[in-house]
């Protein structure tokens, strides 16, 4: 989804070339004939793209953008704007923020935590039996360029596909697989080894 777009597959009046006008989202799903389950898997697959970004303010109630991806602590714009003192909250557990800022791991509020990073840190693990060379594994890993994540069904080469951003990297060392290979195969143990747990989750720009 991250990388789809909806095109006018009509053909132009010369017949040889498709219109491929672009086409929002709401448009296909007024007009387009999608099934109940295609409409809900467009749908949570579009949720699940532009969660990070955007959230309710839980001063003003209204729906706010985060442009720095790596800050927790957020400043709306539309409270001050609105006359309301400033409403500084924390991004991840949504509270007044506490604590110094910036901060991308967490705010000073109690129970305020990750939980994707969290289960990164606490997954148990895997073996790629069919990778040469290679101990255990954690069983989650967060796709190294848009964060998702994902998990390998222990079958075949180390390398993988995130189904989100459609990049490869490889499960073992989190490189891209293009990088990984210029120094292993998709068969053999990685030559920088075995990636420790991530401590942080990549964000997609």
């Amino acid at each position: 989804m991250g990388q789809s777009k909806f095109t006018c597959p009509a053909r132009q009046p010369d017949g040889k070339k498709k219109c491929g006008a672009e086409w929002s989202y709401p448009e296909v799903r007024r007009f387009a004939l999608l099934t109940v389950e295609e409409k809900d898997h467009f749908e949570k697959e579009l949720a699940r793209i532009v969660a990070p970004k955007f959230k309710a303010c839980p001063g003003c109630k209204t729906y706010v953008e985060r442009q720095a991806l790596d800050n927790l602590c957020f400043n709306c714009t539309i409270c001050k704007e609105s006359g309301k003192p400033t409403m500084q909250f924390c991004w991840q557990c949504l509270r007044p923020w506490k604590g110094r800022a910036p901060r991308s791991d967490r705010c000073d509020n109690d129970d305020c935590s990750d939980k994707v990073l969290e289960l990164l840190q606490e997954c148990g693990t895997i073996t790629l039996s069919q990778v040469a060379g290679v101990g255990p594994v954690p069983s989650i890993r967060a796709c190294p360029t848009c964060g998702l994540k994902v998990e390998h069904d222990k079958t075949g080469c180390k390398n993988i596909v995130c189904p989100r951003c459609k990049v490869e990297f490889c499960f073992v060392c989190l490189k891209l697989t293009r990088k990984c290979r210029e120094t292993s195969s998709y068969y053999k143990a990685c030559s920088s080894g075995i990636a420790p747990r991530q401590t942080a989750i990549p964000t997609w720009n």
